[in-house]
């Protein structure tokens, strides 16, 4: 697995690095996966698409073919699986935070005390942040072994979002005259389906 970010150089464009997934983080990953479910085209430009258009943090992972969008976004990470193809659906789960008191809520029993949490490992943080950081700081790169992507790595990352892609101007077309308002049904529609969001235990 690797992580996929984008760096603005001097000359102001964008160059995309990768760097390792650590084990830990691979791991999780990969155990979230067994829980993603399909998301239609419709979904996904109803749902997800909108997070674009907000603050919201994200970053990629890129696994053979397959690219991981990570967000980070209540209940906690929303995970959606994208794969080149046409006949390829993209899948995604929302994943609920460890943080008991996650962006503020209030904890469920289930959640556990905020004062008992130790958040010295937290695989959700990490996916997101390790890339996101390191886009703003060169020292970071280096410490996390952040390097320019190769032609293999762009072409797979290209591929993988060709559909998403290919869904923009039928967004255009269908939501600019009312951005707002289909705004607010994205982030309506997310929240109706994370729910709770899917519990993952932390491996030790």
């Amino acid at each position: 697995m690797q992580y996929v970010n984008f760096v603005f150089e001097e000359s102001n464009e964008a160059v995309m690095h990768t760097a390792p997934v650590p084990d830990g983080d691979a791991a999780y990953l990969r155990q979230a996966a067994k829980h993603l479910k399909p998301l239609s085209d419709e979904e996904y430009m109803t749902g997800p698409a909108g997070i674009l258009h907000t603050m919201a943090k994200y970053s990629y992972v890129l696994d053979g073919d397959n690219l991981y969008w990570c967000v980070e976004w209540e209940p906690g990470l929303v995970i959606v699986r994208m794969r080149p193809g046409q006949n390829k659906e993209m899948e995604w789960v929302a994943l609920r935070s460890p943080v008991p008191n996650f962006a503020g809520r209030e904890p469920l029993p289930e959640d556990g005390d905020p004062d008992d949490y130790d958040g010295d490992d937290n695989p959700q943080y990490n996916l997101i942040f390790t890339p996101w950081d390191a886009q703003f700081d060169q020292q970071d790169r280096e410490w996390k072994s952040f390097i320019p992507a190769d032609d293999d790595v762009q072409s797979r990352f290209q591929n993988a979002l060709a559909r998403v892609n290919a869904l923009s101007d039928l967004m255009q077309s269908r939501y600019a005259d009312d951005s707002e308002k289909w705004l607010e049904r994205c982030t309506d529609n997310l929240e109706k389906w994370a729910g709770e969001g899917v519990r993952l235990k932390i491996a030790s």
